[in-house]
């Protein structure tokens, strides 16, 4: 998930919120100041309890905050990179850019955030005990932090995917029997579900107590069931490409033009001709960037013309580049996490190919076709 409004960045990670989080911010701040601390504790003031909403708002989100950042620690510490962490309608996210490779990596990344969770738990039990008697309105808000940590540490801790229990779950399926690909389909089941079980509780909820309670606990159960499908469809994704090289899919015969060329030539001239997204640009042989069709469409139209590529190019040092050998995951891993639609391909400095969106998309799509010819057939022999 991309994020709207970035925020900085915590141990090299970028930090961000989506649009959808200020839906739910103003939802809580709002529920909190004008219904949960008014009925805990009546005869404050109205400005007391919208500082309580705001604060307590902010603060849960820095939990959740903290939540991600524990895993992204640990992947970290275990060598897997992670990109952002995002802040949204139903927590947080952490763009962690490839799976765990041994079951106790998964364990120990699965299991940090909750820590975190009752860590800060018991932070906040502590500073409530510690302001009985002294100043109520800091207690008021310190029991609330550490009730919504303590009920995040462990609702996250149900053994369903993508949940960090369904995390744990995997792990432990994973270090016994080998083989992730099961583990990640037992795990997805039970995730999904969950996840049912929270739909049809939350439409029993609306008709027996309150629509709106009701409906939030079946909308987080369809975003969980989603979520695990998807986290499913991934992990296929991945054993698909692993052990599959660039070179079993790049395309060696791609077009090259020279940096005074315009942008309107380029794309009338190569672009359209050859159904090419991307020219490498070159000048006596060698490169010095790529022009992408997304480029182009960045200059003004009227512009094309008298635009020389060399103007709006991606020069080779801000390239992102693979090499033949590399692993088809990381290809995916760069045009996912940069948003690219294709990738040069670098060999002792020289350019001897280009990988697309498109070559990943048709590669995928041959190798399920051929799986599932294999499969039938030996369904089939079973017969």
């Amino acid at each position: 998930m991309k994020a709207s409004f970035r925020l900085g960045r915590v141990m090299g990670i970028e930090i961000g919120i989506h649009v959808s989080w200020l839906i739910i911010f103003a939802l809580l701040t709002w529920s909190l100041a004008a219904a949960y601390y008014p009925q805990l504790y009546p005869g404050w003031g109205s400005l007391t309890y919208w500082t309580l909403g705001v604060l307590s708002s902010l603060l849960l989100f820095a939990s959740v905050l903290a939540h991600e950042l524990g895993h992204s620690w640990v992947a970290i510490r275990r060598g897997i990179p992670v990109k952002s962490i995002t802040l949204f309608i139903f927590g947080g996210a952490a763009n962690i850019t490839k799976e765990a490779e041994t079951p106790s990596s998964e364990l120990f990344m699965a299991v940090s955030g909750p820590a975190v969770s009752f860590a800060l738990a018991l932070i906040f039990w502590l500073v409530y005990f510690l302001t009985q008697g002294t100043s109520e309105v800091i207690g008021a808000m310190a029991l609330y932090l550490a009730q919504i940590n303590a009920i995040l540490g462990a609702f996250n801790l149900v053994p369903g995917f993508p949940l960090d229990g369904g995390r744990v779950l995997r792990a432990v399926l994973w270090g016994m029997t080998k083989n992730f690909r099961q583990a990640t389909r037992i795990a997805s089941v039970t995730g999904q579900g969950f996840a049912y079980f929270l739909i049809f509780g939350g439409i029993a909820t609306a008709f027996i107590v309150g629509w709106l309670g009701g409906l939030w606990l079946a909308f987080i159960g369809w975003f969980l069931a989603t979520a695990a499908k998807a986290s499913y469809r991934q992990m296929v994704v991945s054993e698909i490409l692993r052990g599959a090289s660039v070179r079993e899919i790049m395309s060696s015969d791609f077009k090259s033009i020279e940096p005074n060329v315009s942008l309107q030539q380029a794309l009338d001239d190569y672009m359209m001709p050859f159904s090419q997204r991307a020219l490498s640009v070159s000048q006596w042989g060698r490169l010095l960037g790529l022009i992408t069709l997304t480029d182009i469409k960045k200059t003004p139209r009227q512009l094309w013309s008298s635009t020389p590529v060399s103007e709006v190019m991606t020069r080779t040092d801000e390239l992102k580049t693979v090499s033949r050998d590399d692993d088809l995951n990381t290809v995916l891993q760069y045009l996912q996490s940069q948003d690219l639609n294709q990738l040069p391909v670098m060999q002792a400095g020289e350019l001897v190919g280009m990988v697309t969106r498109s070559d990943l998309i048709r590669y995928l799509q041959l190798r399920q076709e051929i799986d599932v010819r294999a499969t039938a057939k030996g369904a089939d022999k079973q017969d």
